[in-house]
Parts: structure tokens; C-alpha cells; sequence
């Protein structure tokens, strides 16, 4: 596997301009007597009180096994100073121990989980921590092992602190590039709260490792526990004289003050979802807006309801009235008819010699009167007239102009109610709640009832003002109607 030299090595990834806490942070170097090498203490490693409460807590809550950690934080460079370094500022704990016979003691497992837990903090992975029962000279050949393994960088750490043997310690190390040369345990920073700055310049630590020393004056926090257990004794003792104290103390979860990390990640994905939320919202609401100004593809006929329309079936008396209506109002066209053709043609007379002129006379030929209907004709025993038509110049007997109003009447009325039902149907045909085709069946009726009405009322003279108005202003509508439905795009049938 591929490392690097801490010396001539690039610089961690990320450069973040913080300022070194020089007014809060404790230098703590190893002691004589163990692998010291100042080759690998750059970069500086510092530690938060709240990484390293964590830290504490965690090892402490199972004292007799090894547990597994991971430090995150952030590669930093100084801006007054270019002084860089490591902050190391949370932890990720896991729930694996350590067994004697693991050749690799970080498992595929928690370290492909701690990956996705990196990222999703969005913090970059410094190093990693175990528990040890004791802390040796120098760094045990399997921890480097394992660091090599999964920690290719070479600003990169580790942390053991031992559990058992006279007096608590612990250290930071990190691994030389040369296999052959090992590790050496490094310095590193620890950064004090801002209660922990006390009365005469005194810092309040939680460092309690007899492997460590310090020149600042410090104060050790009796509050916080110690990894260490006094006289080497574990929880699972045989002697039947352990003290109860001696037991394996219960996990303590940090507080959401003591980790800043989690309350970061926290916020940030609560922030990430309320954006996602409002682009959503954003993108359905132009889409709305297209939705309604342009025209969509028609939807399938089976999906559109259909509306159900009133058949009336007319009786036979009915329909016996209805065809003497038509014969009465076509005998009223044809009169219509001769009277416009006798206007323009002369009449034929003869002179006889004494000067008096012969006209030829001509007599009105009433129309037929059609037989009452009564409500046992049915439209198989009425019979059929055929109207004659009344000789030119005659006039139009009352009987035939009060029909031919009425089939007017009748007419127009369809024809007014075809322009409301297409003005309906062109209504729903622009909230997409019809289609082309059903408006075109709206626009055939309007256009079927027009035909009808101009076949009765082909000579406007025979109809009296009123009627005349309304025939003018059908008409109008009626160009309305084809003109709106030309715009619609739709094909006729």
C-alpha cells in the first residue's frame, strides 16, 4: 500500500483559515522513555475538551474491552502565522471491541460505515482511538499495522489509552513511512474550554496519563472520569473481595452542548430539506402556470365523462301536428315564391278593335285545409297533403303565414339553444375538461339548427320586423361561433 513521508509529504487536503488557540491550548509531550520522533509531530495535532470528553466516555463505558473510535475535525492553517495543524473537534464512535486474535482490529464493516458518516457530517477523518490494557513503550507493531492499512495519509493519527496498570496513560501516535522504522508517539494541543480558564492563569485539563507532562499550569477536572482502572482490577474480577466500584460503568451519551458536530450536521440537513422543499414547491407552481397557457394533448375519450342529454320522444299526435306544420309552412315558401315571379313578369293582354283591353282573369286558388288531428291519429293513418302552391299575386291565406311563423318560432329557438350549448362546451374545452371532438359535436348542432331555420326563412319579407331582427342577430352569432371555432384548432365533421 502506498504512504507517504510526514516530512516531504503534501499537506492535509483542506486549509481552513482558524487561528491557533495558543491562549487556551496545553502542550502535552511524551515522557522519557518512550519512542519519541519530532519528525512526525508536524502537523500539530489539537484536541477539543469536547472530543476529548467523548472520547473518555465512551472508553470508559466498557473498560474491559477494547473499544474502536474515529477522530474527525478539520486540517487548519493559521492566518497570522501559516502555522498549520489538526482540530480535531468530534468523534464517531462504534460499537465493535477489539478481540486479541484479530489480525486487522478495524473490521470492513465499521469502516465503510464510518465513511458514510464523514461525509454526511461533511468533516474530514483525522484518525481513530482504541482502548489497550496497557500502554507500550512504543506503538504496538499490530496498531501500525492497522493504521497503514486503512490510513494512507501521513498527517494522519491514532490514539490508544490503556485501561489497566498502575497509573492511567495514553498517547498519540503516527507511523513512519518505512515499515521497518515503526511509529513514535507525537505531541499534540489540548484546547481548553472557556470555563476551564481559571484564576491566575491556571487551565483546567482532563489529562490524567502519567506518559505525558506538561509546563503550563494546570488543574486536573475531578468531575470528568478516568479511563483508568485503579490497581488493574476489571469488572469481571474472581476475587470475591472487589469492590463494587470496580464495576463496568454505564455509557454516558454526550450532551447536544458537548457535541457541536451533531448539532452542526443537525441544522445542516434541516436547512438542506427546507430548500429542497421550496424548489419543489417552485418548480409545481411554474408547471401549473404552463400547464394552464399552452394547450395540452387531448386526453383519451374514455376518460372524459360524458354528459347525458334529455331525449324527448315525441306521441303520435304529436308528430301528426308537427308534419302538418311543414306542409303549412311550405306551401307558405312556394306562395312566397309565385308572388315574387308574377312582380316580374308582365301579364298578356288583348285589344280588340274597339279599343277596349281584354285581360285574362286570374282567381286565387285557396290552399287546402288539412284535417284536424285527433289523439287517435297516429303518423301511419294521417295522410300526407301536398300543399299547392296559390297562383301568382295571390295572398298568402293567414292560416299559412301563422304556421310559417311558428315553424320560425321552432327554429330559432333550436338554433339559440345549439349557440348556448357551444358557448357551454367551449367553456369546458378550455379547462381541458373536453376534447376536440365533443366540441365539434357542440358546434354540428348550432350549425344543423342554422341550415334548418335558413331554408324556412330564405325570404326575409315574408317574416314580420321582430322576427327579422332575430333572424339578424342569430345570424351574427352564428359567425361568432365559426369564427371561435376556427380558433380552436378542431376539425369539423
Amino acid at each position: 500500500m502506498r504512504q507517504r513521508n510526514a516530512k516531504s509529504g503534501p499537506p492535509p487536503p483542506l486549509q481552513i483559515g482558524k487561528l491557533f488557540p495558543d491562549d487556551q491550548a496545553i502542550l502535552w509531550a511524551p515522557v522519557e522513555g518512550l519512542a519519541r520522533s519530532m519528525e512526525l509531530a508536524q502537523p500539530a495535532i489539537v484536541i477539543t475538551q469536547g472530543a476529548l470528553r467523548e472520547v473518555i466516555r465512551h472508553l470508559s463505558s466498557s473498560p474491559d474491552q477494547e473499544l474502536l473510535g474515529f477522530l474527525l475535525g478539520e486540517p487548519c492553517e493559521c492566518p497570522k502565522t501559516k502555522r498549520r495543524f489538526l482540530c480535531i473537534t468530534g468523534t464517531l464512535r462504534t460499537g465493535h471491541a477489539i478481540a486479541e486474535e484479530d489480525p486487522i482490529q478495524i473490521p470492513d464493516a465499521e469502516w465503510l460505515g464510518q465513511q458514510l458518516e464523514v461525509r454526511r457530517r461533511r468533516s474530514t477523518l483525522i484518525g481513530w482511538y482504541h482502548s489497550a490494557p496497557y500502554l507500550s513503550p512504543a506503538p504496538p507493531a499490530l496498531d501500525l499495522a492497522s493504521h497503514r492499512a486503512r490510513f494512507t495519509e501521513a498527517w494522519q493519527c491514532g490514539l490508544v489509552i490503556s485501561t489497566e496498570g498502575n497509573e492511567p496513560a495514553g498517547g498519540f501516535f503516527r507511523a513512519h513511512a518505512d515499515p521497518a522504522e515503526g511509529g513514535a508517539y507525537v505531541p499534540f494541543y489540548e484546547q481548553v474550554d472557556d470555563e476551564g480558564i481559571l484564576e491566575g492563569g491556571r487551565l483546567r485539563t482532563l489529562i490524567d496519563w502519567t506518559s505525558y507532562s506538561t509546563s503550563e499550569l494546570v488543574e486536573r477536572d475531578e468531575d470528568e472520569r478516568s479511563v483508568h482502572l485503579a490497581s488493574g482490577r476489571r469488572a469481571d474480577s474472581d476475587a470475591p473481595d472487589a469492590p463494587a466500584a470496580a464495576a463496568a460503568l454505564p455509557l454516558m451519551i454526550p450532551s447536544p452542548a458537548d457535541d457541536p458536530v451533531s448539532a452542526t450536521a443537525f441544522r445542516s440537513r434541516w436547512v438542506g430539506s427546507g430548500i429542497v422543499t421550496i424548489i419543489a414547491l417552485a418548480v409545481v407552481f411554474v408547471a401549473v402556470q404552463i400547464w394552464d397557457s399552452r394547450r395540452l394533448p387531448e386526453p383519451p375519450m374514455t376518460a372524459l365523462p360524458r354528459q347525458r342529454e334529455l331525449v324527448v320522444v315525441p306521441n303520435a299526435g304529436a308528430i301528426a301536428a308537427q308534419r302538418r306544420l311543414d306542409s303549412l309552412a311550405a306551401a307558405a315558401v312556394s306562395a312566397v315564391a309565385s308572388a315574387q315571379a308574377s312582380e316580374s313578369t308582365s301579364v298578356a293582354t288583348t285589344t280588340p278593335p274597339g279599343g277596349v283591353t281584354a285581360s285574362a282573369p286570374s282567381a286565387p286558388i285557396a290552399a287546402p285545409v288539412a284535417p284536424p288531428v285527433t289523439p287517435e291519429t297516429t303518423p301511419e293513418t294521417t295522410p300526407e297533403t301536398t300543399p299547392v302552391a296559390p297562383a301568382a299575386g295571390a295572398p298568402i291565406p293567414a292560416e299559412i303565414r301563422i304556421a310559417a311563423q311558428l315553424r320560425f318560432d321552432s327554429l330559432a329557438d333550436s338554433l339559440e339553444h345549439g349557440l348556448h350549448n357551444y358557448h357551454d362546451r367551449r367553456v369546458d374545452f378550455g379547462q381541458k375538461r373536453l376534447s376536440c371532438k365533443e366540441l365539434a359535436y357542440g358546434y354540428r348542432a348550432a350549425d344543423e339548427a342554422l341550415v334548418g331555420l335558413a331554408r324556412l326563412a330564405g325570404d326575409t319579407r315574408a317574416l314580420d320586423p321582430q322576427r327579422k331582427s332575430r333572424y339578424t342577430q342569430l345570424i351574427a352569432g352564428m359567425d361568432t361561433v365559426n369564427d371561435d371555432f376556427d380558433t380552436s384548432k378542431c376539425k369539423r365533421f
